[in-house]
């Protein structure tokens, strides 16, 4: 290949420094895991339940934005030519407030009544308080009905957009900045139908960031943007340069929204567009949330506990506690199904990976031995689970269970940090290190039957797609890297031709900053790499 790349984004030094955060990060969760092996029960006991609720009073979270916040948001929104922004996190507070001055109305016009009754200068006529007045709702979200086919993704300067597969027919869903006192819109979620995108905002004041938000659009760029949430108090987030981990319902009616503030990291369940108030449903680290396919429920892994959180509509039960509890996975995977799920429980100081039915949760079925650390991952067909074994960072080996015959085979050995099924199930896509260049990483194709596999790119990947594959088993739900029909895949950050960057002695020659790209890979690897724009963080449309 020969290829000629400008450099601008990515940092080389600081690079380095952000890979040590991560690696902090999981050393963090390996020591904790060590902690928690030492007191693990042999039985499978009763857990505590998580955190389900949390306020501003307990947690410190401002998630009910007062007047005052309401007045500034609403001047920035016309500013901005914000048609509307409404701030679901308040609906309650708003409602509450107004019932409370129409109370506050009536008992003073009550007074004043039978004053003048006593006083003989009134009638006895009871006073008819005015008509609290509804809230304001935001307009319902774009629903998709066809096939959409679009990348979305953060260009690095502030702003959101959409695009097809070749770069054409551009949106801007949202346009911020990097400037003081703007927003910088990042990290878009496809809605489960493809019609709205949810992504995340930092407010960056005096080199610090002061607020982080979370907003609704429609994926065509079409209609105004919707704020869902606001935090004063998320001024790092879940991880650089990522504000939030969102997750969409499946239904598209809600979404669980993980951030990170002054009361430690947290999860809660608002509305897409219902106006519904905001519930805590879980608040501490490490911490995964999992939707269920059909939407019924909630797995929540906090710190080594796991518990099922059931789903109704616009409520939420008790945690249910599962298993004994283990740090040696991040995600449990449901089956396509939503029948069961895998996850790693501990016994007797042995991890194992398990499945438990959603229906019967006091029972389970150990089908393979774990290890320090263990990726997880059905296929979207069912009939496969991917396991990923670690004894250190990366993922040592790579294996498929099939529950048809109860049986496991190694299908990929190597330094492998992620992996991703192709939507039709055949193929995997696997991020692993490069042998030849630090700080690099090769991606391939796994055929699942065959074993072959096809390698296609060397690349630096960007700091938020760097971040997505450290927790690759909590995006899969939300990040789409392959096309819908499993032709292509999307990445993020620079591509290197290995023949240049690798002198005759075998050292790399890298240059100080990259071009962080979004890029459309071939599948197949026959195509050359497409570069569609530059872009920090890109999914691509369910469907």
């Amino acid at each position: 290949m020969n290829r000629s790349y400008g450099f601008w984004f990515l940092n080389r030094t600081k690079l380095f420094a952000y890979r040590l955060q991560l690696a902090a990060l999981v050393l963090g969760a390996l020591g904790a895991m060590a902690i928690v092996s030492c007191t693990g029960s042999t039985e499978r006991d009763a857990q505590p339940g998580p955190t389900a609720t949390f306020s501003p009073a307990d947690a410190t979270a401002t998630w009910v934005a007062f007047k005052p916040e309401l007045d500034r948001l609403a001047a920035e929104s016309r500013e901005r030519q914000i048609v509307q922004a409404t701030i679901t996190a308040a609906a309650a507070f708003a409602e509450e407030e107004a019932n409370l001055a129409a109370a506050a109305t009536l008992t003073v016009e009550a007074f004043v009544t039978e004053r003048d009754v006593i006083a003989g200068t009134g009638s006895e006529l009871t006073p008819t308080p005015a008509a609290t007045p509804a809230p304001l709702l935001p307009p319902a979200r774009a629903i998709a009905t066809g096939e959409v086919d679009r990348i979305a993704f953060s260009d690095g300067r502030g702003s959101v957009h959409t695009v097809n597969p070749d770069g054409a027919d551009l949106a801007t869903v949202a346009s911020g900045s990097l400037l003081a006192g703007q927003f910088h819109y990042t990290f878009p979620v496809w809605s489960p139908d493809g019609g709205s995108l949810v992504f995340s905002s930092f407010l960056i004041v005096a080199n610090s960031v002061v607020q982080s938000a979370l907003h609704r659009a429609d994926a065509d760029g079409n209609g105004p943007i919707i704020t869902l949430a606001v935090d004063d108090t998320s001024q790092s987030g879940v991880g650089p340069g990522v504000p939030h981990f969102s997750s969409w319902s499946p239904d598209g009616e809600r979404i669980a929204l993980t951030t990170s503030g002054e009361f430690g990291i947290g999860t809660i369940l608002l509305g897409s567009y219902s106006g519904e108030a905001p519930k805590g449903i879980a608040l501490g680290a490490p911490l995964y949330v999992n939707w269920a396919p059909d939407g019924t429920a909630i797995l929540v892994h906090q710190a080594e506990g796991l518990h099922l959180i059931p789903v109704t509509g616009s409520g939420s039960g008790a945690p249910v506690a599962i298993g004994n509890g283990s740090i040696s996975f991040n995600s449990p995977s449901w089956s396509p199904d939503s029948q069961s799920f895998a996850y790693v429980d501990s016994f007797g100081g042995k991890t194992s990976v398990v499945l438990t039915q959603k229906s019967d949760l006091d029972n389970y079925e150990v089908i393979a031995d774990a290890d320090v650390r263990v990726g997880l991952g059905w296929s979207p067909d069912g009939k496969h689970l991917a396991i990923a074994r670690s004894s250190g960072t990366a993922f040592h080996t790579l294996s498929i269970y099939s529950p048809a015959d109860s049986s496991e085979r190694t299908v990929y050995e190597g330094d492998i940090r992620a992996f991703w099924w192709s939507p039709d199930s055949s193929r995997l896509a696997i991020v692993e290190d490069s042998p030849v260049i630090d700080l690099a990483h090769m991606w391939s194709v796994l055929d699942v039957e065959s074993g072959e596999a096809i390698p296609l790119v060397t690349q630096v990947l960007s700091d938020e797609f760097l971040f997505v594959q450290v927790f690759f088993d909590q995006y899969t739900e939300s990040h789409h890297i392959w096309a819908p029909d499993s032709s292509r895949l999307v990445i993020t950050g620079a591509l290197l031709d290995v023949d240049r960057v690798v002198q005759p002695g075998g050292a790399a020659d890298l240059p100080e900053t990259f071009d962080s790209q979004v890029w459309v890979l071939d599948a197949a690897g026959v195509e050359e790499p497409v570069s569609i724009g530059r872009g920090t963080i890109a999914s691509w449309s369910p469907r």
